[in-house]
């Protein structure tokens, strides 16, 4: 491959990482206006079926080992991922787009802070007074100390499992594809989500309303929960799963195919764009508008971890790290 060659792929690469994280912020807003009214384990449940589908075609057409050698890892990985897009398509039927998308996207915060203590990893420079910075500017941006909606403390365990299970993912990408890694991922959260949908008691909600709804009273919390359904009831609720699965779907190859084309610092600052995308499309979709005090957290949480992104990248990143 020639530097010219070498140069393309490298922005081919990072347009896809551009195209995933709009991809996956867009889940959103779609499950945010077409489908607040159906059961959040449904929707990952068909998100299930279709990466299990798909994937699984896409690794027998590249003849990838798809059994997997570290099994417990794949279904630690699995089942973490799991409780991640669980917490995550549950806060996006209750926050604000650009929100949802922000507390999803400042998992890699989480990992930097982890990552020094149970990976044993050498911090880079300026590594802990960013970690530092991208917490208090998401402690802004959610409005901590001010209105703090208690579905954000939901959205906040989903980017700490999402952290934990990418940190998971460091371990087994040494033996397993990315393919492979998305398989199971798919293959662990076909099940748990069939039975989280069949179980009419969501733990989410006792949260909740254990926590308390801002500006709204638990009665009436209980009684939105209770009013959803299993499956999509309308036509307008039908488009809605099929967007947020098709999104997910296409965010999962884009990103795929991203990083086998891009560095893995400049793909990690890249997809940094999530949150930018998630306050987009919660003006186009919703006409709202984030607050100065918002804004100025959203910037100070992707200045910092596009920072750490670029300094010290980690470790590489795999395609199977994704939601």
């Amino acid at each position: 491959m020639t530097a010219r060659d070498a140069r393309r792929a490298d922005s081919t690469g990072l347009l896809l990482m551009v195209a995933s994280a709009a991809c996956f912020a867009a889940m959103a807003p779609f499950t945010r206006k077409w489908l607040t009214a159906v059961d959040p384990q449904s929707i990952v449940l068909a998100r299930a079926l279709v990466m299990l589908a798909g994937f699984g075609a896409w690794g027998l057409a590249r003849r990838t080992r798809l059994g997997g050698r570290d099994r417990a890892g794949l279904l630690l990985r699995g089942f973490l991922g799991y409780l991640a897009i669980s917490c995550y398509v549950w806060s996006t039927q209750r926050l604000p787009s650009g929100q949802a998308v922000l507390l999803q996207y400042s998992h890699p915060v989480f990992v930097a802070a982890l990552a020094p203590v149970l990976l044993k990893e050498r911090p880079g420079p300026l590594h802990w007074p960013l970690v530092l910075a991208g917490f208090a500017g998401l402690a802004v941006a959610i409005g901590v100390g001010d209105r703090f909606h208690s579905a954000a403390a939901i959205g906040l365990a989903g980017a700490l499992l999402s952290g934990l299970a990418y940190m998971t993912v460091r371990r087994i990408s040494a033996t397993e594809p990315p393919a492979t890694i998305v398989f199971w991922f798919a293959l662990v959260m076909l099940p748990c989500s069939a039975l989280g949908a069949a179980i009419p008691w969501s733990p989410l909600d006792a949260i909740e309303r254990a926590i308390g709804f801002a500006g709204t009273s638990a009665g009436a919390a209980s009684d939105a929960a209770a009013a959803r359904h299993l499956l999509p009831a309308h036509g307008s609720e039908w488009f809605g799963c099929a967007a947020v699965v098709a999104a997910g779907l296409l965010g999962q190859i884009t990103l795929t195919e991203g990083l086998a084309r891009a560095g893995a610092a400049r793909a990690v600052a890249v997809t940094m764009s999530g949150p930018l995308f998630g306050l987009l499309f919660d003006r186009l979709f919703f006409g709202r508008s984030p607050t100065r005090l918002a804004l100025a957290g959203t910037a100070v949480v992707v200045g910092a971890l596009a920072l750490l992104a670029w300094l010290k990248p980690p470790a590489a990143i795999t395609a199977g790290e994704a939601e």
